[in-house]
């Protein structure tokens, strides 16, 4: 996702390829580049839940909006 600079939304992780659990109890993920001023991904938000299916595109959206935020108001 970091590479991609694409917002990446996990269903199940136990299904997803390559998936590095953080958490143990892990069942879903959402993950969101955060940009600096120029573009460069900066950060990521990562957010696991237990519960399978667990983010939407309403997640997404507001995530993706709160990145939007962090990476305007960081001085990288």
């Amino acid at each position: 996702m970091a590479k991609t600079g694409k917002s990446l939304v996990v269903h199940d992780v136990e299904a997803f390829p390559g998936h590095i659990a953080c958490d143990g109890e892990s069942r879903s993920e959402i993950v969101v580049p955060i940009f600096d001023g120029d573009g460069t991904v900066r950060g990521v938000l990562d957010v696991d839940c237990a519960v399978v299916g667990a983010f939407d595109g309403v997640d997404l959206r507001w995530l993706e909006m709160l990145a939007g935020v962090l990476g305007r108001s960081c001085d990288w």
